[in-house]
């Protein structure tokens, strides 16, 4: 429910900055799509999301909160697998062992944890694989398709918040209603509507980023962000880290540090800007057609 509420807000918000202020009107490719399209993607992005949170979710319940972020750290390497797998970018070879190096880590901190439980393992690998599934979907559209970010949200948002809503109707709302919960929202009304506002500014950062770089940057950046909560849980929260763990956590972040170099550093050879951009656009329209 909450997760929803964050994509609801952005829905609205990409509703007013596209068709009430007109800041970033619909473009011609996104005017041009048909419902076949729309169904073949932005209603597997949305189920995807939805996914990836109740599995990620569901996961707390059988795994420690710092053997969850560790296995969150091989996320980077599914939406590889994927981007090469789908045809939306090819890594190089550098590049590729970086990813290689991450899934060796999260390996090896998998083998050291004292509480293994293969259940809860088995429900992080479903919410990862449809966590990379969602943000390679995502960047194929925003970047092949060069759609913006608010136009973007404004053409996923919705179906995001009718997977999200349409499972906490059977998963939650049984629940909350028993226990009269939904009086909180009342009692701390402005805390469940700034929540709304960070999950719009944090989806509007999100496309931004895939569209800048990449959905791989996305998961690195998280994956900086899980260090500190695994670090946060085992000082604060008393959270038992084995020594191997920290060795497969830390073989992780410093693959983590090459493939961020690689990146930075790496030359390609590219078309002049006009060629791409006038691949891009067959490419979208290609897309919209099938």
């Amino acid at each position: 429910l909450v997760s929803g509420l964050g994509q609801a807000s952005s829905a609205i918000g990409a509703t007013f900055v596209v068709k009430i202020m007109k800041w970033q009107p619909l473009s011609d490719q996104a005017q041009k799509m048909t419902w076949s399209f729309y169904r073949r993607n932005m209603v597997v992005v949305g189920a995807a999301f939805a996914a990836s949170l109740c599995f990620g979710n569901a996961g707390y319940m059988y795994l420690t909160v710092s053997f969850v972020q560790m296995l969150k750290a091989f996320t980077p390497c599914v939406v590889v697998a994927m981007l090469y797998v789908t045809g939306v970018d090819s890594p190089s070879q550098k590049v590729s062992l970086s990813v290689l190096g991450m899934s060796l880590g999260t390996v090896v901190a998998s083998l050291g944890e004292a509480n293994f439980n293969l259940l809860g393992f088995l429900i992080m690998c479903c919410a990862e694989t449809a966590e990379a599934t969602r943000l390679v979907l995502t960047q194929r559209l925003l970047c092949n398709l060069r759609f913006g970010a608010f136009e973007g949200l404004y053409l996923m948002a919705p179906i995001c918040a009718l997977w999200m809503w349409g499972l906490a109707c059977f998963l939650e709302v049984p629940r909350v209603m028993a226990k009269g919960d939904f009086q909180r929202i009342r009692d701390h009304f402005p805390i469940f509507c700034f929540a709304a506002l960070l999950g719009f500014a944090v989806n509007v950062a999100s496309f931004l980023v895939i569209k800048r770089t990449s959905s791989v940057m996305v998961k690195l950046l998280g994956t900086a962000r899980n260090a500190g909560l695994v670090l946060f849980s085992a000082l604060a929260m008393g959270e038992e880290v084995t020594g191997q763990q920290a060795l497969g956590y830390t073989i992780c972040l410093l693959f983590f540090g090459c493939y961020n170099y690689y990146k930075l550093t790496e030359t390609k050879a590219v078309p002049s800007q006009s060629a791409a951009d006038a691949e891009a656009g067959e490419a979208g329209e290609e897309l919209l057609r099938g």
